[in-house]
């Protein structure tokens, strides 16, 4: 018997035509900045660019429509923060053998239960003790490109 091989779910359907960047947010700039308000500044004066060494966070590309009533739909890109363990009711990105979930999050004792948000929800319920079971990290942000 012939088998499919499995897809990779980070393989992208269309090539990106433009680069795509995580940028943090930089924060609030207050007018009351000395000379703010008379524009005597530069842009390297608030802003500083700099190589980070350590990454605590990875984006991902949705594949699916699975989250759609969350907001999240296929072509968006997430920012998972990979330090930060997701509470219940949380976005997360779960790994299940070589396929990766993007579900609300809850914890039951040693159990966790993933949910889509589509018009037909569906329900997942996972042992903590599954091989090839692991937490990624909570979902940041999302960004969408138009």
């Amino acid at each position: 018997m012939n088998r499919k091989p499995k897809s990779n779910p980070f393989e992208r359907t269309q090539p990106l035509n433009s680069d795509f960047f995580n940028v943090p947010v930089l924060g609030m700039v207050r007018a009351g900045y000395p000379d703010s308000a008379a524009g005597d500044y530069d842009l390297g004066d608030l802003v500083i660019n700099y190589r980070k060494t350590h990454n605590d966070s990875v984006t991902l590309e949705v594949l699916d429509n699975a989250m759609k009533k969350a907001g999240i739909l296929k072509g968006d890109f997430l920012t998972v923060n990979i330090t930060s363990r997701p509470d219940n009711g949380d976005i997360a990105v779960i790994k299940l053998g070589e396929r990766f979930f993007i579900r609300k999050f809850f914890r039951q004792d040693r159990q966790i239960r993933l949910e889509t948000a589509t018009t037909t929800p569906s329900t997942l319920i996972i042992e903590t003790k599954t091989p090839g079971f692991e937490i990624i990290g909570k979902v940041q942000s999302i960004s969408r490109q138009f």
